[in-house]
């Protein structure tokens, strides 16, 4: 083996890979993309409009940027330092760049400043999608995921210590200013440039690139965060209030509720223990006509697990409503008292304000709650990213991003079809999450959404399964509830796990965890992992993507 041999021939990248790689169809896709957005060089700040681009060479082809992007996210690779690493190593990565290397930092500061061109992307994705035959929008689910960001959760602070951190460093930059004037005037009396700052030999650093509290520098940069935290935190404490009155209403609603559960589920404890009793006493007066009650007595209802059940609820509402009093009666007041009250001051995180402290599954995590709504064959039709860790408020915003990327898809994959009324969408589905009057009852598609633990909805639709029509009169929730519990609701709302949580789950193997700061940022990548999930899911439909 020699491996010091010159090739004869010119190497072909035609033969580095198969045929059927994944990179030569993300090529091909590539070409049937509008990147006129991406093609669009930025002018210099002292240029002037009429020249039309910035001077200089042109700079690295944006097509072959957003491939190496894509296939990146496609592997689950998010770091530009691997990506640049991989195009010396990786042949895959080598035939898309083609052999013109590109710096990391050339490839983050594209993805940056590129961000908002990736919502026009994913459509055009999209569309390519369902003209391959994919995107069957009969059946939406939503439903959301906590990922972690680039914030540390020992970052976050209230405002208190964001004040003293702002006088503490204009302080300091006071006194700076001082010794600087002072030094300045002792210069001045000595007869030398005030300027200069007492070298002659001309290797003084630039301001901005001291980092000493300029705007460009990292002290600089640090304040303006400390400034953009302070005045967040003072229009969030007078929202603080408006809160907490909306949770203690919630509150007394919910304990309303199982109230009247439980009252039912006496009711209907006794109601057993009635039939069962007068059934024996019409087979001890006529044996021979009414057949004995099958089974022992029915429990005494304050004995029926059931009512435990329901019991336990109401303890828990209104410990629930408890707390809900306690802490609007606090933020009226302004006192703060209890183990908990530190966890209720409105805080901000230093390393990346937008971000939000949320639970998961897995514990608290420092993040961004993201949206999406995914079709039955997995692919992704809207998403979207929000700093609120509760998904009630998301539902609206959501279905409508839904129905008007069905409307797209359908003039485009069905043009010789009436388009419907809501873009081809018969039904969404949404877990407890989401469960709120104002969703349950807000126009658009057809919809069933959890209003519970889906084992007590499992328990209900067994235990007391309904049919026809809700009774009249009914409230939203006692509709849903209606038609949660009978046969076609339950086995269509069993359907909302397989569509939307493998999605999720992929798209969590493509990005584990935001790895840029801020909202706009944390939007366009999500985006972007949506994109890469859409592109995998077309590239693996089959013959017919080709």
């Amino acid at each position: 083996m020699d491996r010091d041999q010159r090739f004869l021939l010119a190497p072909d990248m035609r033969e580095w890979l198969p045929e059927d790689h994944l990179v030569w169809f993300l090529l091909d896709v590539l070409a049937e993309l509008d990147t006129t957005a991406l093609h669009q060089r930025p002018r210099r700040r002292d240029q002037a409009p009429a020249t039309g681009s910035a001077a200089g060479r042109a700079g690295y082809d944006p097509d072959m940027l957003l491939g190496l992007l894509i296939y990146a996210y496609v592997c689950g690779y998010q770091s530009s330092r691997r990506v640049e690493r991989l195009c010396h190593t990786d042949v895959a990565f080598r035939v898309l760049c083609a052999g013109d290397i590109p710096d990391h930092t050339v490839i983050a500061r594209f993805r940056a400043a590129h961000q908002q061109a990736f919502t026009g992307l994913f459509a055009q994705v999209l569309r390519l999608c369902a003209r391959a035959g994919l995107g069957q929008v009969g059946t939406v689910a939503i439903d959301g995921s906590k990922f972690a960001g680039n914030a540390s959760i020992a970052a976050n602070h209230d405002r208190d210590w964001f004040a003293r951190q702002a006088t503490e460093r204009t302080a300091a930059a006071a006194g700076t200013d001082a010794e600087e004037d002072r030094a300045a005037q002792l210069r001045l009396d000595r007869g030398e440039d005030p300027s200069s700052g007492g070298s002659s030999g001309g290797d003084q650093v630039p301001e901005r690139w001291s980092g000493t509290g300029s705007a460009g520098g990292p002290a600089g940069d640090r304040r303006a965060r400390i400034r953009a935290c302070l005045e967040e935190l003072d229009a969030a404490h007078g929202a603080v209030s408006a809160e907490l009155a909306t949770r203690h209403a919630n509150a007394e609603a919910r304990l309303a509720a199982r109230r009247a559960g439980l009252e039912r589920m006496r009711a209907e404890q006794q109601d057993k223990i009635d039939r069962w009793r007068t059934g024996w006493a019409n087979h001890r007066a006529r044996p021979t006509f009414y057949l004995a009650p099958q089974g022992a007595e029915p429990v005494a209802v304050e004995q029926a697990a059931r009512v435990h059940r329901a019991e336990h609820a109401v303890t828990k509402a209104q410990q629930a409503l408890a707390a809900a009093e306690h802490a609007l009666t606090e933020a009226r007041t302004g006192a703060r008292t209890g183990a908990s009250a530190a966890n209720r001051v409105p805080k901000r995180n230093l390393s990346d304000p937008d971000s939000r402290l949320m639970t998961s599954k897995r514990g608290w995590v420092q993040g961004y709650n993201a949206q999406f709504a995914i079709t039955a064959d997995q692919l992704v039709l809207a998403t979207t990213v929000t700093q609120n860790p509760v998904d009630t408020t998301a539902f609206e915003p959501m279905l409508a991003a839904a129905v008007a990327a069905a409307r797209d898809i359908a003039t485009l994959a069905r043009p010789d079809e009436p388009l419907g009324e809501h873009g081809g969408i018969a039904l969404v589905l949404a877990d407890a999450g989401y469960a709120s009057d104002t969703n349950l009852t807000v126009p658009g598609p057809d919809r069933l959404i959890a209003l519970g633990k889906t084992r007590d909805q499992h328990r209900d639709a067994r235990e007391r399964p309904a049919h026809g029509d809700p009774p009249a009169g009914a409230t939203a929730r006692q509709v849903m509830d209606h038609r949660l519990r009978t046969p076609e609701g339950h086995t269509a709302y069993k359907r909302r796990g397989a569509t939307v949580e493998p999605g999720i789950g992929n798209i969590k193997k493509l990005l584990p965890a935001i790895t840029r700061r801020g909202l706009p940022a944390a939007t366009a990548e999500i985006t972007l992992a949506a994109l890469a999930h859409n592109l995998r899911k077309l590239f693996t439909a089959g013959p017919a993507t080709t």
